[in-house]
């Protein structure tokens, strides 16, 4: 399965395809997906790095980032299609990103998650990144800050 997996690396704003893709994969893993939101994001950040895994023609992943500040790029948003999970999709999309932005010389990456997205957090914890911050959202929702210097 992992040899047949395929990712595309997509700096800046992606073409419409690829908009389409990541749009699907999005409000597909994501319930409480907002599609505005997410459009909106992806078209007014700068240094921006979408990553796409595809199983032949088929998108199953993705991971959005984009620069937080001159030093930080933060990982935004992704997930893999509950199929394809446990599969080390999510952990390749992970180090593809963190090796993209170390060639571009930030020095920290920063993510946030939620303690509902266990995964998520174990995977974040696995690959070096440490607590930072914890605090609750204008939502009511509790947030786990992660950074990993470089």
């Amino acid at each position: 399965m992992k040899d047949q997996i395929q990712y595309s690396v997509i700096e800046g704003i992606p073409n419409q395809e690829q908009m389409e893709e990541l749009l699907t994969l999005y409000t597909t893993i994501f319930k409480d997906a907002q599609p505005k939101f997410f459009i909106e994001r992806i078209e007014t950040k700068t240094q921006l790095l979408c990553l796409i895994a595809c199983d032949g023609n088929i998108p199953v992943g993705f991971k959005i980032g984009y620069q937080y500040n001159p030093n930080t790029f933060y990982s935004w948003v992704g997930g893999v299609l509950e199929n394809y999970r446990k599969k080390g999709i999510a952990k390749t999309l992970a180090l593809l990103q963190e090796k993209w932005v170390r060639k571009s010389r930030f020095s920290k990456l920063r993510t946030k998650s939620m303690n509902q997205y266990k995964p998520m957090l174990i995977l974040n914890l696995k690959n070096g990144f440490d607590i930072v911050q914890v605090y609750s959202n204008e939502k009511g929702q509790t947030k786990i800050v992660f950074e990993k210097e470089f």
